[in-house]
């Protein structure tokens, strides 16, 4: 037996363009994504296109950190580790038929029986991990292990959703289905949360960017039953900030060429074609966590600064454009 409540849930999203030609159509999404024979995908097709994968598990027998206080001036290091055993449970996600991510991640619970089971016994729970270390008291325990997931070193030997997550993107990008040649160039993203129960008045959610590609969030839930949401909410806001975050790249290389070089235009066009009917915040946030948009959108007010980068997106084009036929018109 374990006990019933988790101690948090970890998670992990990763997001990339998918590199194909041109958007996927649910046919040719539901190829893609059929990691396990006989079992559906999911899919929305209004207000934008979501394809989502069956969960598969793996099994884990590592540690965790166990990190020190926030307040702490070395919360960035772990202070000590604590032994889990069971398994994270892994899907892929396709927004608008191009938006690609895995997203990766388990829920903690105190094992009744510090003792090691048989694999059996872990593989019934998907996404469910033991801690059978011991542990401090409940309030302690759940401060260290959120602290040491999101501050905590990397480690041969410790909990790495990470790695996992970016297998099974590699599995779903080298598919012979995909064509190779994505109509712009953009990097990835990570966005890492940690989700614990115990908000009494409904969810909350607190975003930090670590560095230019990794961000973290921290929830607070009220019921366990939240937390299917809560991932559906990450892999959203993941998928969202990635958009702002090639866009606003997108600009700043094409801001390196001429302003008349065909490098700038193309740049330019990719950008707008692809990425600008994109934006859709909590359009598949389940209603138990559109909330968290509410305070996101006031707070750094992500929506703002989507329309600033478009406004100055389409700002460029219409000059290149206009620089363009005047070039012409000149000769």
């Amino acid at each position: 037996m374990v006990s019933a409540a988790p101690l948090a849930a970890f998670g992990e999203v990763r997001t990339c363009l998918l590199p194909s030609a041109t958007a996927l159509t649910r046919t040719e999404a539901c190829d893609l994504l059929a990691l396990m024979p006989g079992r559906d995908i999911s899919w929305r097709e209004r207000p934008g296109s979501l394809a989502v994968s069956p969960s598969l598990a793996v099994g884990v027998d590592c540690h965790v950190h166990l990190g020190a206080s926030a307040d702490d001036a070395v919360a960035s290091a772990a202070t000590a580790t604590a032994q889990i055993v069971g398994t994270v449970a892994t899907r892929v996600v396709l927004a608008g038929g191009i938006v690609l991510q895995s997203s990766v991640n388990t829920r903690l619970v105190r094992a009744a029986d510090r003792r090691r089971q048989t694999w059996s016994h872990y593989i019934r729970r998907r996404g469910v991990a033991e801690v059978i270390s011991p542990l401090p008291d409940r309030a302690t325990a759940i401060d260290a292990l959120v602290e040491g997931y999101l501050r905590g070193r990397p480690h041969p030997h410790v909990l790495d959703l990470a790695s996992i997550g970016e297998r099974l993107l590699g599995r779903i990008r080298s598919d012979p289905l995909l064509d190779q040649q994505p109509p712009l160039a953009a990097g990835a993203t990570r966005l890492r949360w940690t989700a614990v129960i115990g908000g009494a008045a409904g969810p909350s959610a607190s975003l930090r960017m670590n560095d230019d590609t990794t961000r973290s969030v921290r929830l607070i839930l009220r019921q366990e039953s939240d937390l299917v949401a809560a991932q559906r909410f990450c892999e959203d806001l993941a998928a969202h900030d990635w958009l702002l975050t090639v866009l606003s790249a997108g600009l700043a290389d094409a801001d390196r060429y001429r302003p008349r070089s065909p490098e700038r235009h193309d740049i330019l066009a990719a950008l707008l074609d692809t990425l600008t009917g994109l934006w859709m915040p909590g359009a598949h946030t389940p209603a138990s966590m559109r909330s968290l948009w509410t305070a996101l959108q006031a707070d750094p007010g992500l929506t703002r600064q989507w329309a600033a980068l478009v406004e100055r997106l389409r700002d460029r084009v219409a000059v290149a454009t206009l620089d363009m036929v005047r070039h012409k018109e000149s000769y």
